[in-house]
């Protein structure tokens, strides 16, 4: 046993150093020119340009959800039914409104579209009820399967469609409600990164399956969560082919495809993993990754399961960072029957035609203390949002549509600093394109300046101060020092109007001063000092 690991580390060493060697030399001289085409001896599938899979996304919107990164819905965003499901006995299936289905089709004709691949994939109410089923039956069992148990109560034929539909169907499951397909779809079946996932890649290649002709979509959504599913095993496309599908494709839209996500070359047929290389070069630092068997930069995998396609390169590169508007990456396969080279180009769908975003030129209290924020003209922008948070807060849109580049916020409290952004937006073809936001500037609205109505000395010992109520004011800070110091001392914070301050020495003469503060989302922000005033003791 011991020999036996001495001699295996220096071989699979003398392997890397091989394979790498081969590598930087083929690729001396293969590293296509900036303004080269990428090409392939392997048959390809026709790639839409940039500015065609724009005008594709404008005519196909996928829009109706909102999600965060995260994935957690925003605006209020609920999944629609046109039939609500029914969780418990009686248990009904229930069926997804038209829009829900409409967008969750154009989010798989959009993706296909990016590939290369037939678009011509249309809704079965067959595959519509069974996803609808499977989702329903694998909420109930409250377990994400494949091969569910028809669950106690439900009537057979339901369980035996959410059966069927699970077994033929992408599934997913999230903890969050109102998960939307769109964001499954994107993020979940697509990606396909999680180590259950990786090495396979089923979900993404089911969607990319050149013979997909026809499809279906179900939800479930309550206290457990969210179940999805999407008919997937459907091969009616005339259409279809043995093409290679790579994802990402030649130009891909980066929010279709995350910084972890891993790269997929559909070749249908065997692909021997002893033969595979794959080498890697991002354009804008030249930085190569290479992988294969014996040697990888990262995760690599062959698989020749028939998921739509056979034949299965898998491949994600390490320490890659992020992907960025503008990046191109290289790619070569070696040990096929024919060599394969493309290019990737990754772009901003979301932002393709939005405006430069604009300049915040100034932020400045107006005649009544409210915020005016000024910014410049950003060249093309048909209009113009702002976005504001307070201090420790989250940015929220309260005011789109703006023609001036002024605003007065009125809406803006006192004692609260308030921070600004601005973007600019342009309408192409009936799509809005919002810029980057502008860099952000802050203000505080000031409380009005605290105002000593009486200061005297009521007692022996005892000194009276009151003052005037500031609107907005958490409390107040009274200071204290006696007549001819220069230090103050902070003596009381109160939320009252006046302070009794006992036990002074008797003819000194003491001066007071006191300032509102407010405290909101737990920063505080104060006014002015008042005015200085002078007690005489008794």
């Amino acid at each position: 046993m011991n020999e036996n690991r001495f001699t295996a580390a220096p071989f699979k060493a003398l392997i890397h150093s091989f394979v790498a060697a081969v590598l930087a030399a083929v690729l001396i001289f293969s590293l296509p020119a900036d303004n080269a085409a990428a090409s392939s001896a392997v048959p390809q599938v026709s790639m839409p340009s940039q500015e065609e899979i724009v005008a594709y996304a404008q005519a196909h919107p996928t829009d109706l959800a909102s999600y965060a990164g995260s994935g957690l819905p925003l605006n209020g965003y609920t999944i629609s039914y046109r039939i609500n499901p029914r969780t418990s006995s009686p248990f009904i299936a229930g069926a997804l409104s038209d829009e829900e289905l409409t967008c969750a089709l154009n989010t798989v004709k959009t993706i296909r579209y990016i590939a290369g691949i037939s678009d011509d994939v249309y809704l079965s109410d067959e595959y519509n009820s069974l996803a609808q089923a499977s989702s329903l039956v694998n909420y109930v069992n409250n377990k994400l399967t494949h091969t569910p148990s028809a669950p106690s109560g439900m009537d057979s034929s339901l369980a035996s469609a959410g059966i069927e539909g699970s077994k033929k169907s992408n599934i997913a499951w999230t903890s969050w409600q109102n998960n939307s397909l769109k964001w499954t779809i994107i993020h979940g079946w697509m990606d396909d990164s999680d180590k259950n996932n990786i090495s396979v890649l089923g979900h993404r290649r089911w969607i990319l399956n050149p013979s997909m002709g026809m499809t279906g979509f179900g939800s479930v959504t309550g206290s457990r969560g969210t179940y999805n599913a999407m008919y997937a095993h459907d091969k009616s496309n005339p259409g279809g082919s043995d093409a290679v599908v790579c994802w990402p494709s030649q130009n891909m839209p980066l929010s279709y495809f995350g910084n972890d996500a891993p790269w997929s070359i559909s070749i249908d047929g065997q692909v021997s993993e002893d033969d595979v290389i794959v080498s890697l070069v991002r354009g804008r630092d030249s930085k190569i990754w290479t992988f294969s068997k014996y040697y990888s930069d990262g995760d690599f995998y062959v698989n020749n399961q028939n998921y739509g396609q056979p034949g299965c390169i898998i491949f994600r590169p390490a320490d890659l960072g992020e992907y960025k508007d503008g990046d191109r990456f290289y790619v070569r396969v070696y040990g096929l029957s024919e060599e394969m080279a493309y290019e990737v180009n990754f772009f901003d769908l979301e932002g393709y035609y939005a405006p430069e975003p604009p300049v915040i030129s100034s932020v400045k209290l107006n005649s009544v203390d409210k915020p005016r924020i000024v910014w410049s003209d950003s060249l093309g922008a048909d209009s113009y949002s702002l976005y504001r948070k307070v201090r420790g807060g989250s940015w929220k849109l309260i005011a789109e549509g703006l023609d001036d580049r002024i605003y007065e916020d009125d809406s803006a409290g006192k004692g609260i600093r308030y921070y600004y952004q601005v973007t600019a937006s342009r309408k192409v073809n009936g799509t809005l394109y919002e810029s980057d936001p502008s860099d952000y500037k802050y203000i505080t609205v000031p409380l009005a300046q605290a105002r000593i109505t009486s200061a005297k000395s009521t007692a022996r010992g005892t000194n009276y101060i009151k003052w005037n109520s500031v609107s907005k004011a958490t409390g107040y800070k009274v200071y204290r020092r006696t007549a001819g110091s220069s230090s103050w001392t902070l003596i009381k914070t109160t939320s009252n109007c006046y302070y009794k301050d006992t036990k002074k020495t008797s003819g000194r003469k003491y001066e007071y001063k006191i300032r509102a503060y407010r405290t909101y989302n737990s920063y505080t922000t104060y006014g002015e000092y008042s005015a200085v005033k002078t007690v005489k003791t008794r």
